[in-house]
């Protein structure tokens, strides 16, 4: 998270990366040595143009005191990769979000008084610096996993310690893992209110009682409880045609919301408006956020700069594709193959995870704006990338605010890829017509409208 939030502090002209040079000897001369390339190479920029002072000044002081203001793991003890040599490679971050009660308010409802911590949230970013672009791939927390002849969620084993789960994650996916970042509830409600909100639309009012979320329609500035609140959701509703219904009530549908707010985090953070609101981040880095010590200020610096023009288009989030599983009792989660082995792959190589789904569905398209035309248009944009459309036709209802893709469980992976590939709407549980697998249903959002 400390390095999403340093993506606001952007240069106008990119940073390079110092040549190493030989090695520095020990004790304090060493420490200044070590620093002086750092200093020698902003300085040369600025002196370079001082039009650019001000923006490069600034990211330049951010990266000190972000990587200044966050706890720290050892990264050898954690077991983390290697980073990669070229600040240009891309490197893959694990978030963990732990669901720490302990330095919440004591005014805050609806979190319940559970001692400890467990991993709550667990998500692979991979940041690619040549490409200018984040994938984000969501591990269930109740995905089922052996490791070392124990079999368990893959949650549990933070129980053990974060290189435990480090280990866990990074056997499980085959995938390196070259940095460690873990925010507990807390910090990231005080994160939110430090940047100023986050902003949502939601095309219903929406609630949950035992969360206590409470939000109208229409777009939104979520404050740091209420993000908190829709990260959390577990019995999220929304009011439609004058009744309450449930919408994803589960933990795949908490993952695809969490993603939201990430990707909000991402694409909407600016830059504090003053020293204030800084100090504010700071303070909730400090409190709350937790990092491996190899992150430092040249990292920050390139990636920040490498995510300048950053987009929602551009951070691409996938949920890995999984099955219920009930054994002995306990319930879980099983990885589905062989779409979440090519998942994994894509990820490897920095390709499309949306592309590694083999198995799309057959879709149905319904016309739910009164826009003549609308369906049709959405029916052969998908048969061009792929999916295989079954039926197009008008939907009950012409009054639809957003665009709908339904399906049933076994479907909502691809349910998340289809939006995802649309850019716009949203995904529903559902029930499914004969011989279809998913629904879009295209709303005032979609082609013509």
């Amino acid at each position: 998270m400390a390095t999403t939030l340093a993506m606001s502090y952007v240069p106008p002209t990119p940073p390079l990366a110092p040549k190493p040079g030989p090695a520095p000897k020990p004790g304090a001369d060493a420490a200044v040595k070590r620093r002086w390339p750092k200093r020698a190479l902003i300085g040369f920029l600025i002196a370079a143009n001082l039009g650019i002072f001000g923006g490069l000044g600034a990211v330049w002081w951010a990266a000190r005191q972000v990587t200044g203001a966050v706890a720290t793991l050892d990264a050898g003890e954690l077991g983390l990769t290697r980073v990669p040599p070229s600040l240009s490679d891309p490197r893959t971050f694990l978030l963990v979000g732990s669901d720490s009660r302990a330095d919440l308010p004591e005014d805050w409802e609806g979190y319940g008084s559970y001692g400890g911590q467990r991993a709550d949230v667990i998500i692979l970013v991979q940041v690619l610096p040549q490409q200018g672009g984040v994938q984000m791939l969501s591990i269930p927390r109740d995905t089922k996993v052996t490791i070392n002849g124990r079999t368990d969620r893959i949650n549990a084993f933070f129980n053990d310690g974060a290189s435990r789960l480090v280990a866990a994650v990074s056997e499980f996916t085959g995938l390196p893992i070259h940095h460690y970042l873990q925010v507990d509830f807390a910090g990231f409600a005080g994160v939110v209110d430090a940047v100023g909100g986050l902003r949502m639309t939601f095309p219903y009012p929406a609630r949950d009682r035992k969360a206590k979320l409470n939000v109208p329609a229409g777009p939104q500035t979520l404050d740091g409880r209420t993000a908190l609140a829709l990260a959390r959701s577990r019995s999220y509703q929304e009011l439609r045609n004058g009744a309450w219904v449930y919408l994803e009530a589960s933990d795949l549908g908490r993952t695809r919301r969490q993603q939201e707010l990430l990707m909000a985090l991402f694409t909407q953070v600016e830059r504090p408006s003053s020293v204030g609101g800084f100090t504010d981040l700071l303070r909730s880095l400090k409190k709350f956020v937790t990092a491996d010590n190899a992150l430092g200020e040249d990292e920050i610096i390139q990636v920040a700069w490498s995510m300048r023009s950053l987009t929602p288009e551009s951070v691409e989030a996938l949920t890995l594709p999984v099955d219920g599983l009930e054994e002995n009792g306990v319930s879980y989660v099983v990885a589905r193959q062989p779409q979440a082995g090519e998942a994994f792959a894509a990820f490897r190589a920095g390709e499309p995870l949306i592309g590694a789904l083999r198995e799309k569905g057959r879709v149905a398209v319904l016309n739910g704006n009164g826009v003549a035309g609308s369906a049709g248009a959405v029916a052969d944009r998908l048969r061009e990338a792929g999916w295989e459309v079954v039926s197009v036709g008008d939907s009950g209802r012409a009054d639809y605010a957003t665009t709908l893709v339904v399906a049933q469980g076994r479907y909502l992976t691809q349910a998340e890829a289809l939006q995802a590939f649309l850019g716009y709407g949203r995904v529903e549980q559902g029930s499914m017509p004969r011989d279809t697998d998913l629904v879009v249903i295209v709303g005032a959002d979609g082609p013509g409208s």
